[in-house]
């Protein structure tokens, strides 16, 4: 049985616990909560948090699929070091972040959510995963780009099928329809 990659759903809670202290944020706004301006913070942390999680890591085994505009998201997070590269860092800092967002009932939900986020990072962390970017290295560019611009004609012809026929008393049947029409029947 493989091992379990815990940063892969780290990331994927922390896109997801950034949208709903995002929402949470921009209902504590709208609806002037008490302690209304815990939501301009939530929403400032949750852009942050996206920033940061948008960029997939690289799998130990098993190809990554990179998402859409991950590239110029993942040349940041590779300039931050290893203050990017470090899941134990990330613990510490959603742990710092989720303790503001329970301060107001608008964003406790994305609070929690990001709670558990800095939980699985943790995990992540104390099993030594930690952040690759993803086609960023020099052997990944020399795959994409193609061996060689010429296209030569193939020198043998592609394999074909002998098709065969039966004589059924006065006509020639191909053996192929007869199989397909008992097939339908």
């Amino acid at each position: 049985m493989s091992q379990i990659e815990w940063a892969m759903w780290a990331n994927e809670q922390a896109i997801v616990s950034s949208t709903v202290i995002a929402l949470g944020g921009i209902l504590g706004i709208a609806g002037m909560f008490k302690n209304w301006q815990f939501g301009i913070y939530a929403v400032i942390a949750s852009v942050l948090i996206f920033i940061l999680e948008w960029p997939r890591g690289k799998r130990k085994k098993g190809r990554t699929m990179e998402r859409v505009l991950q590239r110029p998201l993942a040349v940041l997070v590779n300039h931050l070091g290893v203050f990017g590269r470090n899941y134990f860092i990330r613990f510490i800092l959603y742990l710092i972040l989720c303790v503001p967002c329970c301060f107001i009932l608008a964003t406790v939900m994305g609070g929690i959510s990001l709670f558990v986020t800095s939980i699985i990072y943790f995990i992540a962390a104390m099993k030594g995963e930690e952040w690759l970017a993803v086609g960023l290295d020099a052997e990944t560019v020399d795959k994409r780009r193609p061996q060689s611009l010429s296209l030569h004609p193939p020198k043998r012809p592609p394999p074909r099928t002998r098709e065969r026929h039966e004589n059924l008393g006065d006509r020639t049947v191909d053996v192929h329809d007869i199989t397909i029409q008992e097939e339908i029947r």
